[in-house]
């Protein structure tokens, strides 16, 4: 097992990227990649590590291909990934409208 001084591989962050994805908790990615998990949740908890980019950027890429493939059966007619999509750009709108009502983010034109 790895310990507190943890450095990862690119393999190792790929995997990160492609279990967080997944919807894999973080505390089941230490599991996987077999490192101490108070140490990788401590990484995981500093926003600008590499452990929580990579995390994050795996649940983005996994959201976006999702609404990608949403969005492509809904342009070709189909009605309910037409529902799902507009579902899903409706409540990112919700979301943009509450942060901005919250903690006063401005659009930026």
């Amino acid at each position: 097992m790895k310990f507190l001084d943890l450095k990862f591989t690119e393999e190792e962050i790929t995997s990160i990227e492609d279990l967080a994805g997944c919807n894999y908790s973080p505390e089941k990615i230490a599991l996987y990649l077999q490192v101490d998990k108070q140490a990788f949740m401590r990484l995981w908890y500093e926003k600008e590590s590499t452990v929580r980019v990579a995390y994050e950027k795996g649940k983005l890429v996994s959201d976006f291909n999702i609404s990608n493939k949403q969005k492509e059966l809904a342009e070709s007619g189909n009605i309910t990934a037409t529902q799902i999509f507009i579902g899903l750009r409706e409540a990112t709108e919700i979301e943009r409208i509450r942060d901005q009502i919250l903690y006063g983010h401005e659009d930026v034109d």
